[in-house]
């Protein structure tokens, strides 16, 4: 009997040993900047992360509230809370978990769901100054993908329930869906849209690049547009 109890007691802490590193593989925590976390999407996804930077837009869409966070080198990443959103300036230290389809409205994208955060600082938020061509984005996905951009069009389609939904510009014979909360604007209207450009995301079953937008106007722009393709 001596020796079952002895087998038993080697069992039993071979399975706290095992289970002992399984938690902490569980919470393993990694430092990562949005465009490595957006890039890396299969590397990071389900990881938890902790990122710094500042709010430059927040919206609720069906009781949950989303935020886009940018670093100091200007990636951003869209985060989702169900706590009230802070204010747009605030930097914050975020804990959370990425997830490779997060959903925001009308399609999904790579972003993380908040854990925890904490307010570090404030400051006004910087806005890109030059309009850049749908093609111009396209040819450098990698480059914009994850980063804010000015972009302007006119709207080709757009549908949205309680102001969540999606619109369609066209700029030349390029076209580019962008994800809003503001409502759809007027078929054949003109706008400029200041978004976060998202390489990969997801919608109605395919598989789309799209902006997020953050803020838009509507009117003649002229000298600030996108030169057209033909």
């Amino acid at each position: 009997m001596r020796w079952q109890r002895i087998a038993l007691a080697v069992v039993i802490a071979a399975f706290l040993t095992l289970g002992g590193r399984s938690c902490i593989q569980r919470t393993k925590v990694f430092a990562a900047e949005p465009s490595t976390i957006i890039k890396n999407s299969d590397r990071f996804s389900n990881k938890v992360v902790v990122l710094n930077g500042q709010v430059i837009n927040a919206l609720s869409i069906s009781g949950v509230g989303f935020y886009l966070r940018q670093d100091e080198k200007g990636s951003a990443i869209t985060v989702s809370t169900q706590r009230e959103t802070h204010d747009v300036g605030t930097i914050l230290r975020v804990k959370g978990r990425v997830r490779k389809a997060l959903q925001i409205g009308a399609a999904s994208v790579i972003g993380v769901e908040e854990w925890e955060r904490r307010q570090i600082g404030f400051d006004e938020v910087k806005k890109p100054m030059k309009v850049l061509s749908i093609g111009q984005i396209r040819d450098e996905a990698m480059k914009y993908n994850g980063q804010p951009v000015l972009v302007q069009g006119e709207v080709v389609e757009g549908a949205d329930i309680l102001g969540a939904g999606y619109f369609i510009i066209a700029d030349g014979n390029e076209v580019l869906t962008v994800i809003t909360t503001s409502g759809s604007p007027r078929i054949g209207s003109i706008v400029q849209i200041f978004g976060v450009y998202n390489r990969i995301a997801f919608m109605k079953g395919q598989t789309i690049d799209c902006l997020v937008e953050i803020e838009r106007k509507a009117g003649e722009f002229g000298e600030g547009a996108p030169n057209q393709q033909n």
